[in-house]
């Protein structure tokens, strides 16, 4: 999809402090050789009081971004609050909440459980949504928020392909103006893949209790066990690539003329790297800043744009690939245009 009239305003992430690999190492709670092979340095962490909540630091972060974005709260018609785990409170509408927080009382706002590629995939159904003219405002606030605490999360093991760090995210779109220009997205789907998520877990009535530590690594190897696809692999290198060539195309531009792409913090040391996946050499994706970070839920991307433009690490011109991908199976990818250096 090409898009003629949508810009990013703001940008920011609340991120608490990190904890180290090597001191988790030190500590027992992660292999060595698991630590070596995902390359990942450190984590952010948040504590357990009710101020870290996700989405208490959503709301943080969404208040960060537009403030940047010079966005009045009355001029958002849409927030979509993403997320990969509990919120704080069960049966509860966290998007209500962030949406109340930090723009009002009659915005709707809606929840989106598409894994890791949650905060990718609003791009995209937000851009819609401000495009149809539903809402009267010209802005949509974008949010995510996740604290993976024990003892159901081991966040160092429970996914085989990553290690899970806390923390938020917010991007403000807007049809009005911002800092950068969103000239294209595209979503690649195969929902056939769900079942590496689900693996040979029953349908249960009910949650588990008490809840086990979630295995997420075996439940992948028993999905694919029982999918029995030959091309399992190619299937989802498929997904991948064919996002990203479509976002490119429909923004006319060539891989070649990407600045920086922002990755998902994941997959590293798995035969099939993110980056050689895209045609970009490392140092121009965001896992340098990613590996200190873990993959903070479906915020990598917002949390990645944030720190390029923090950090003065783009220019007014540069051409950003945002990429993303989770479990389902999706993948989105949008290609942005750098207009000016925001404000933070």
């Amino acid at each position: 999809m090409r898009w003629e009239n949508l810009f990013v305003s703001g940008v920011a992430a609340w991120l608490p402090p990190l904890s180290t690999a090597q001191d988790a190492v030190m500590a027992g709670l992660l292999d060595p050789a698991r630590s070596k092979l995902r390359g990942i340095e450190s984590v952010t962490v948040a504590s357990d009081a009710e101020e870290d909540a996700p989405p208490r630091m959503a709301a943080r972060a969404a208040r960060a971004a537009l403030g940047r974005g010079d966005v009045d709260p009355a001029d958002v018609s849409l927030v979509l609050h993403s997320s990969l785990w509990f919120q704080g409170i069960d049966l509860w509408p966290a998007a209500s909440y962030v949406a109340h927080e930090a723009v009002g009382r009659h915005v709707p706002a809606f929840g989106l459980a598409q894994r890791c590629n949650g905060g990718m995939g609003a791009i995209e159904l937000a851009g819609a949504y401000l495009g149809s003219g539903i809402g009267a405002g010209h802005a949509a606030l974008l949010t995510t928020g996740d604290r993976f605490a024990g003892p159901r999360i081991d966040r160092w093991n429970s996914v085989d392909v990553t290690m899970y760090g806390d923390g938020a995210a917010a991007l403000v779109l807007s049809t009005r103006d911002g800092f950068a220009r969103v000239l294209s997205t595209a979503t690649g789907v195969d929902n056939s893949l769900e079942i590496l998520a689900r693996g040979d877990e029953p349908f249960a009535p009910h949650p588990v209790e008490p809840s086990p530590v979630a295995d997420l690594g075996t439940r992948t190897v028993r999905g694919a066990e029982l999918a029995d696809l030959p091309d399992l692999t190619h299937r989802y290198i498929d997904l991948l690539v064919a996002a990203k060539t479509q976002a490119l195309e429909d923004a006319g531009t060539a891989i070649e003329d990407i600045a920086h792409a922002v990755i998902p913090v994941s997959r590293r040391g798995t035969g099939h790297e993110l980056h050689d996946l895209l045609g970009l050499p490392d140092e121009r994706t965001s896992w340098a800043y990613g590996r200190t970070t873990g993959h903070v839920g479906a915020g990598d991307q917002y949390a990645g744009l944030a720190h390029l433009v923090e950090n003065a690490l783009v220019q007014p011109g540069d051409r950003v690939l945002l990429f993303g991908g989770g479990a389902g199976y999706t993948c989105t990818a949008a290609v942005v245009e750098i207009l000016r250096m925001p404000a933070h």
